[in-house]
């Protein structure tokens, strides 16, 4: 009888090992299960941030492409500004001169006096 006892304590010792180290167990598993969802959630939050940090860089860049075509069309309307200044200073100095008389009275009596 004291063999079977000591086996029946024998078993009795394993089986209590066995149900500290199945605790054990648990515990990492829960803990593993916590890590993992703070993870997830991290990566979720990162990716929000990420998505947000794209779209706001991008909304920037096509902000940035339409002012450069105000300014191309602003550099287009100078330019043509310009032309139309010096064609208005070219025309008013022209009708000047001519209006004078004074320089084409003497290129048209030069003409004559050769033909003449």
């Amino acid at each position: 009888m004291g063999d079977n006892n000591n086996k029946i304590e024998d078993h009795e010792q394993r089986i209590k090992t066995l149900e500290e180290n199945d605790s054990d167990k648990e515990v990492r598993l829960r803990n593993i299960e916590m890590n993992y969802t703070r993870l997830e959630s991290t990566i979720l939050q990162e990716n929000r941030d990420t998505r947000q940090f794209f779209q706001s860089t991008m909304d920037k860049q096509w902000d940035l492409i339409k002012s450069m075509g105000v300014l191309n069309d602003k550099e287009k309307e100078r330019e043509h500004e310009i032309r139309k200044t010096r064609l208005e200073r070219h025309t008013e100095l022209f009708l000047k001169v001519g209006g004078a008389g004074g320089i084409l009275y003497l290129i048209i009596q030069s003409i004559l006096n050769l033909f003449a």
